[in-house]
């Protein structure tokens, strides 16, 4: 008798063979799928907001005294991992237009990412990186935010605390239902209202200490005016009424307002700065407007009172 192993059966080599054949098939079609899958409208706006990025750092080179490529490298990596071959071509194929012309042209594309991607995490990131740009160079509109919406500011109904808002000018008029107020208390955003409604505080306790004559006190009440403006905005009124409301009668002044009361200010703005961008990653688009206006004037106010301190990579997202 020979003493050789019997051979295996036939039918385990067809198994073995399908089987095989099966994840080569798996493999093409991964592959295939790959490469010619359609690229998502979020999947475009990330990588768009990402070569933006990726275009000021190789193209326009900013002062790295003031924007490091070290700055710009965590902004970058931010927006999350580069495109694949497929996702490249597919943004091609899209038309990804002219890079920027400058870092304000920059913000303003990733300003209007921050306004319209449904979402949350990319707007939060894309408002973050805008701000941190906007510090270096504002928009031409926005050069002096503490300018802005003088009439506005002007024209709003009653003085002092924004809380006079809410009083009604004739029956039904100012007033706000149930329903609406408590549509309105969306945490984030009331947490933007109440660093706000500090940094306005901040800025009247510094013009009280400042001589009326003096460049300085001019400067602090523009910052007042512009943050009661802010805090007077349509969408801002009905938060008002939130429970517990967002704004308070007085807030502890921040360390070091005695010693240097402009550079106290400036602190409190950049921390209205991040809870603005916060709020813009917890809201929905139709929502978001009053919030990337207060954050680029919060985030340049801050930087022109306080130039010394350094422009934050990513506020409100480190």
């Amino acid at each position: 008798m020979s003493s050789r192993p019997p051979a295996p059966p036939a039918s385990a080599w067809r198994v073995l063979a399908v089987a095989l054949t099966l994840v080569l098939v798996l493999v093409l079609a991964a592959g295939l799928w790959a490469h010619w899958r359609s690229l998502s409208d979020d999947d475009a706006a990330r990588l768009g907001a990402r070569a933006t990025v990726a275009s000021v750092r190789t193209g326009l080179h900013p002062d790295p005294s003031v924007l490091p490529d070290a700055v710009l490298a965590d902004q970058e990596a931010a927006f999350g991992p580069a495109a694949t071959p497929s996702q490249a071509r597919h943004l091609e194929a899209r038309g990804t237009g002219a890079p920027p012309s400058s870092l304000a042209d920059a913000a303003a594309r990733l300003e209007d990412v921050a306004r319209t991607s449904p979402n949350g995490e990319l707007a939060a990131t894309a408002a973050s990186v805008a701000a941190s740009w906007w510090a270096v160079e504002p928009p031409p509109a926005g050069a002096d935010p503490t300018a802005r919406r003088t009439e506005e500011s002007e024209a709003g109904s009653g003085a002092g605390s924004p809380a006079a808002s809410k009083v009604p000018t004739e029956e039904g008029d100012g007033e706000d239902t149930d329903d609406d107020a408590a549509s309105s208390c969306e945490p984030a955003q009331l947490a933007a209202v109440t660093a706000l409604d500090r940094a306005r505080f901040t800025a009247e306790a510094a013009a009280a200490r400042i001589p009326a004559d003096a460049a300085q006190r001019g400067t602090m009440d523009a910052v007042t005016d512009t943050l009661d403006a802010t805090l007077r905005e349509p969408a801002v009124t009905p938060m008002l009424s939130c429970d517990p409301a967002p704004v308070a009668g007085g807030h502890v002044l921040p360390a070091g307002f005695a010693e240097d009361p402009t550079r106290a200010v400036g602190g409190t703005l950049r921390e209205a700065s991040a809870a603005l961008v916060s709020a813009v990653g917890a809201s929905s688009p139709e929502d978001r407007d009053w919030l990337l206006t207060g954050l680029l004037e919060t985030a340049v106010t801050a930087q022109h009172l306080d130039p010394e301190h350094p422009v934050p990579a990513l506020p409100g997202r480190d």
